[in-house]
């Protein structure tokens, strides 16, 4: 993809997300739905993640991205998992507390469902509450972030994954309860306790 492509897919989403009567509409949901078929367009979806300050395009490489590697999973290597899900973290760290919050809330759970799918594959994939963690003691917006990720975490973890095995859910969902959910609903309280005492300085100093 060029800047010319990006601009072409930027005019694309704007129709796509927000001018459903336009003629051009039908035209414009016929390639989404080329680009959510082959994962040969993820690099095109990084691209636009990594160029685009248009949120609708934003949302349309996040929204890809999660279709083609929920869909296309076993076609990639764990190495290439692993690649994707630190990408994202470090697109988080950087851009998350600046992107509008739909925009936010889909790569949060692009993100989530990597960890699910990924959580038996590599041990880095279970080190997901530990990376989020870090959110939570940097600046304001940053710990917002890492908050909503944690409960799309939660969230993720709990419901069933079509094409995929109930006992395949229940086992990560039991293993992600048993080594991750203590540690949240503690990391959660932390922060409660934070907010609270910051709340009562305020005021004492008023």
């Amino acid at each position: 993809m060029d800047p010319a492509s990006l601009t072409q897919i930027e005019s694309l989403c704007e129709v796509f997300y927000n001018q459903p009567s336009n003629p051009d509409w039908a035209a414009a949901k016929a390639q989404v739905d080329s680009m959510s078929a082959s994962p040969e367009h993820i690099p095109q979806c990084q691209y636009i993640l990594d160029n685009s300050q248009n949120p609708y395009a934003q949302l349309l490489a996040s929204s890809v991205l999660k279709t083609l590697i929920t869909t296309y999973w076993n076609n990639f290597e764990k190495a290439q998992h692993i690649t994707i899900r630190e990408y994202l973290l470090q697109f988080l760290a950087e851009k998350g507390p600046t992107i509008p919050p739909f925009v936010l809330g889909a790569l949060i759970s692009l993100l989530c469902r990597i960890t699910k799918l990924g959580w038996f594959d590599d041990a880095k994939h279970r080190e997901i509450v530990t990376e989020l963690t870090r959110f939570l003691s940097a600046s304001v917006d940053h710990c917002i972030v890492g908050l909503r990720a944690l409960n799309l975490l939660i969230q993720e973890m709990n419901v069933p994954l079509t094409g995929r095995t109930l006992t395949i859910h229940r086992k990560t969902a039991v293993s992600f309860r048993d080594s991750s959910l203590l540690d949240i609903a503690m990391l959660a309280v932390e922060v409660l306790n934070q907010v609270s005492t910051d709340s009562m300085n305020a005021s004492a100093t008023q």
